[in-house]
């Protein structure tokens, strides 16, 4: 047996189920089949590239392949064709161990973004009133009444009665007023407009990364 982290957990990829219940051994004993008890099976170990179980790992950590285990009933074997497959596994330089150190670098991305420089400036309208003045010329009429004298002149006795017979006459005063309009014009524009310009600024930005180093037995020291 061997201790293998290549593969993934099945209760761990979701969705990923086995075609058969039958297929799961997990809480059954690894024995060898002479009796003897390496432990409890306690997961199945996935390759998501092949999609198909290809490990079993025990409670204690300890992985073998499941290809050579001989399932039963109530125990999964492993024989001498299991321990077979492990020693070529080791004599054919598979993975029998592996940990993964990723080494982080963090990397400068300078963008840009609309920003508000503090100066907002308003314009706005007021209505205001004014006082105009120009003089007008009106004609204004007025009537009046007076009596004047006359030389006495004769009139004929038709023209007599006519007179005598009573006149009205009627007539009205008539003044001119002045009268106001108004009509609106545009004498100026306010324009109230935005311009741009390109400037260069300097950025300074410490970033950090991954520094590894191997030590060996020797004490030698290699860094990456």
């Amino acid at each position: 047996m061997r201790h293998d982290k290549r593969y993934e957990k099945l209760d761990a990829l979701g969705d990923w189920k086995l075609e058969h219940s039958s297929q799961d051994i997990r809480g059954m004993p690894l024995v060898s089949p002479e009796g003897h008890q390496f432990g409890i099976i306690d997961d199945l170990l996935v390759d998501r590239d092949n999609e198909r179980v290809m490990a079993v790992r025990l409670e204690d950590g300890r992985v073998t392949p499941v290809e050579p285990l001989d399932i039963h009933d109530n125990c999964v074997v492993y024989g001498e064709e299991a321990v077979a497959h492990a020693q070529r596994g080791v004599a054919e330089g598979h993975v029998v161990d592996e940990e993964v150190v990723p080494v982080v670098e963090e990397r400068v991305a300078v963008g840009k973004r609309m920003a508000d420089r503090g100066r907002v400036i308003n314009v706005h309208t007021d209505v205001v009133t004014d006082k105009v003045s120009e003089d007008v010329h009106l004609r204004k009429e007025n009537v009046s009444v007076e009596k004047r004298p006359v030389d006495d002149r004769r009139v004929s006795t038709k023209d007599a009665n006519a007179m005598l017979d009573g006149k009205s006459v009627t007539m009205t005063e008539r003044n001119e007023e002045a009268v106001v309009a108004k009509d609106a014009v545009v004498t100026d524009e306010v324009v109230v407009k935005k311009t741009a310009g390109d400037k260069v600024e300097h950025i300074d930005e410490t970033v950090r990364k991954t520094k590894v180093d191997v030590d060996t037995d020797n004490d030698a020291r290699r860094r990456t």
